[in-house]
């Protein structure tokens, strides 16, 4: 992935409201990525099938039903279809609850095609007007029919084809057939669009037809166990062929780039329409009428662009916003006086500071051990973050496949001073002169904490460079441009660096391919090298057993808590503030802004 886009300054999301980069690594500009973690189950007793469904022999005539009873990841939960469609009451009358306008603040989109978003502010958006052939179950992370009505694969796992629902239609009325699929894949493959996200299709696809109108196939380079999660990001989304090529000239490079005409009124299949766009000021969408899943509950759908989080919460206090993220500034106002209307919910990410593992001094593990017990992690997330996180004891997040409450919970590298000091005596890395400095390897130690620039991060570095101190450690503090922090993870010019990751995709491979040796320096800036790791990320990556890739992401998880190469800080939560008029508002780890919003409705009596 785009380095630019994966990597953040943890604090950078934190006090960041309204445009944060989607991109898998918490990374630059601002991100996001979120959806209630579901609740960790057992492994299944037998293996899980290579694909999420198998077809049934009267697909074309009873999907919907086939649909409605089908366990599609194989932890045991069958999802109803209105469930799938984000309408959880089935004995509602759908007119009682149609009609309306959600109305919401944020910043301002930054594209509308699809290959070129990396922000939540414009995914948002793109995300309600155009489709792809899988999505997410409505605040889930498990993939669910969309373009697509049903998929299957071979046995080795690498030639995927997917059966696409007949008569589907652009909201211009030109027919979704393969080859819009097609054409929308050569546009992300193209170098002349020079998309950001080129890589997720470079990467994994070895080729792609379409086999007839309704029937699209994938053959992969090599077996990849996420792919159908994959498949569900904004750069697969399908694009209509005829309209977007007659108005689009393409250059023979990416130097020469994309002249896009029909970014002036984008179309897509999706449950939203463009109804009206004021660069620098609003944008609304209306419901499409004619869309598959039936039209979404909502009218409209009205964004008002700000970057002012003050400006957003004001908004929303006079009731003029139907919802607000909630700023720490705002944390203690809102859970006294509005508890009962926050939504809270875990996000896939986890923020860390990396240890440089190949350079002077954290080559040692005894001393990157060492500081990982050494420093306060849940008294900083209490009282400086405001208890709005989780304490992070290794590099999965809650939620996401993998995740182990055992491993949490038996963690050995919790604050304890003295076992910190302790770790360093039995190594050897003493203070020979008493000069209150330790010694490695014949120098003093001497560091230096880098971060992002940020008052809290500032705030918070007080408390640990206290703790260094009394570890017998000297360290500074030093706040740099995120560009730089970014160049400095990249050239290992650091100590101890402050960053993190946010999902691409809800896999556990989207967060271990930061400590493969061959990602070094980039995704892997940390330097860490571990060949049995590598051997377990890459069967991670190629297994399609259920229950084996779970046990593999449980043994990188137990080695990786034991070589310490982050110091794990915390897991991120999001918290949002609803109006008491809404209903049915839909998030999840994977994020809010990739939600549809089909089944969100208003009371506007209450209004």
């Amino acid at each position: 992935m785009n380095k630019n886009w994966k990597k953040l300054g943890a604090l950078f999301l934190i006090v960041t409201l309204v445009a944060v980069s989607m991109s898998a690594c918490i990374g630059g500009g601002e991100e996001e990525t979120t959806t209630p973690p579901p609740t960790t189950t057992a492994a299944p007793t037998t293996p899980a099938p290579t694909v999420y469904n198998e077809l049934p022999a009267d697909m074309d005539a009873d999907w919907m039903s086939y649909f409605e009873n089908t366990d599609f990841d194989g932890d045991g939960v069958m999802y109803p279809y209105d469930q799938y469609l984000g309408r959880d009451d089935n004995d509602v009358d759908f007119a009682a609850r149609t009609g309306g306008a959600f109305r919401t603040m944020t910043a301002e989109i930054s594209d509308f095609d699809p290959i070129d978003v990396t922000d939540t502010a414009s995914d948002s958006v793109v995300s309600k007007i155009f489709d792809g052939l899988v999505q997410y179950v409505p605040g889930t992370t498990d993939p669910m029919p969309c373009i697509a009505k049903a998929w299957e694969a071979d046995e080795e796992g690498k030639v995927y084809t997917f059966y696409l629902r007949e008569g589907l239609k652009f909201t211009n009325g030109e027919a979704l057939t393969a080859d819009d699929i097609v054409f929308s894949w050569d546009r992300l493959g193209n170098p002349a669009y020079a998309s950001a996200r080129i890589n997720f299709l470079t990467d994994y696809v070895e080729s792609y037809e379409a086999v007839d109108d309704y029937t699209f196939q994938v053959t992969l380079k090599t077996p990849f166990a996420p792919f159908l999660t994959l498949m569900t990001y904004t750069c697969f989304k399908v694009l209509p062929e005829d309209y977007v090529s007659s108005s689009e000239v393409v250059g023979e490079t990416a130097e020469e780039g994309v002249e896009k005409n029909w970014l002036d009124f984008p179309v897509g299949s999706g449950a939203w329409m463009l109804k009206e766009y004021v660069s620098g000021d609003h944008l609304t969408l209306e419901a499409n009428e004619d869309y598959w899943a039936g039209r979404p509950y909502l009218d409209e759908y009205r964004y008002r662009f700000t970057e002012n989080d003050d400006t957003i919460v004001q908004a929303w206090k006079a009731g003029q916003i139907d919802i607000t993220g909630v700023p720490a500034s705002y944390w203690e106002e809102f859970n006294e006086n509005y508890a009962d209307q926050l939504l809270t919910y875990s996000e896939l990410a986890t923020y860390w500071m990396y240890f440089n593992c190949e350079s002077w001094p954290f080559d040692s593990l005894a001393l990157r051990q060492a500081v990982t017990c050494g420093m306060e992690r849940e008294s900083v997330i209490n009282t400086i973050f405001k208890g709005r996180y989780r304490a992070a004891h290794g590099a999965l997040p809650p939620g996401m496949f993998g995740f182990s409450e055992e491993l949490y919970d038996e963690y050995e590298f919790n604050y304890d001073a003295a076992k910190a000091k302790q770790i360093l005596d039995d190594a050897g890395i003493v203070d020979t002169n008493n000069d209150g400095i330790r010694e490695y390897e014949g120098r003093e130690l001497k560091i230096e904490l880098s971060s992002y620039v940020s008052t809290t991060w500032a705030e918070a570095a007080k408390v640990w460079l206290d703790n260094l101190e009394e570890l017998g450690i000297e360290a500074t503090y030093q706040q740099y441009d995120f560009g730089t922090i970014l160049q400095m993870a990249d050239q290992g010019d650091y100590t101890l660096l402050t960053l993190g990751w946010i999902a691409d995709y809800p896999d556990p491979e989207n967060f271990y391919i930061l400590f493969e040796s061959k990602g070094i320096p980039d995704p892997n800036s940390s330097r860490y090298s571990n060949e049995q790791v590598d051997e377990w990320i890459q069967e991670l990556r190629t297994n399609p057993n259920t229950a084996e890739r779970r046990e593999i992401a449980y043994n990188i998880e137990k080695q990786l808590q034991e070589d310490c190469p982050h110091w794990w800080f915390f897991h991120s939560r999001a918290t949002s503030a609803l109006q008491t008029w809404v209903h049915g508002y839909k998030a999840g780890a994977m994020g809010s802004h990739i939600e549809k919003q089909l089944g969100l409705w208003i009371d506007e009596e209450e209004r």
